[in-house]
């Protein structure tokens, strides 16, 4: 079974990390949504608590395993917030099991990996893991998602939360993500949605959130200014706000 964090109890909403990242870094979300939700936050296969389960070879893979986490577990109906590559997994299952999400948040974000104006090219970023090693690359790649990079107050707990990827899980998965692309099946995820992603995201640039926004039916779009990758952690109230707005719209 995947490593997984579970706090608070009411209807579940599933807080899922990216590439090279770890349940860790949504502490301060999940300690802002446990009074409200049961809040399950898991380490994807391959990377952080779950570093010892393979990655599966497609992105259509890891929606699979996840749905089968939450189902041993007891969970049947979830809302769903997918962060990065989390946010293509999140597309996949809103796609592949749409009978079971309530809610859908996709959080800086793409429907496919064309990424013209990402911080560097998909091979870049495989070559520098393989030359300079898991541990510096993944510091290197966590340090993008702060407008202030490693000074941020947040970046030590991003990096230690993402600690336990290696490159037989982080190659394949951006691999997994090359070959994967759901952008001309948007208009067929018709639960409630919110798409959020910061004004100087260097990863997913806003541009990729506004074409989710207009590909996606009656989606709602936020853009948080001052942030990049990581809005949760650069502006926590901001997020939080606008994320249980989303979640508790139309709740007794």
């Amino acid at each position: 079974m995947l490593n997984c964090r579970r706090f608070g109890s009411g209807p579940t909403v599933v807080l899922q990390h990216g590439f090279v990242g770890g349940s860790g870094y949504f502490a301060p979300t999940i300690n802002h949504l446990a009074p409200h939700f049961d809040v399950v936050a898991p380490d994807l296969p391959g990377f952080a608590g779950s570093a010892g389960t393979p990655a599966p070879e497609s992105l259509e893979g890891f929606a699979a395993t996840l749905v089968e986490l939450l189902t041993s577990i007891g969970v049947k109906r979830f809302s769903f917030l997918g962060h990065t590559t989390a946010g293509m997994i999140a597309q996949q299952i809103a796609l592949d099991y749409s009978n079971q999400i309530e809610k859908l948040v996709l959080y800086g974000t793409s429907s496919s990996w064309s990424l013209p104006q990402r911080f560097e090219t998909l091979d870049q970023t495989i070559a520098r893991f393989e030359s300079d090693g898991i541990v510096k690359s993944a510091r290197r790649v966590a340090a993008t998602w702060f407008v202030a990079g490693e000074k941020h107050p947040f970046f030590e707990m991003c990096a230690d939360a993402g600690a336990g990827a290696d490159l037989a899980s982080a190659v394949p998965t951006l691999r997994a993500v090359e070959r994967w692309s759901v952008t001309d099946r948007l208009s067929e995820i018709g639960m409630p949605t919110l798409i959020i992603c910061g004004d100087a995201d260097c990863s997913t640039h806003p541009d990729e959130s506004i074409a989710l926004w207009h590909g996606i039916p009656e989606a709602n779009l936020s853009i948080v200014y001052g942030c990049a990758h990581n809005v949760h952690l650069k502006a926590p109230e901001v997020f939080n706000r606008i994320l249980c707005n989303f979640l508790l719209a139309g709740s007794a």
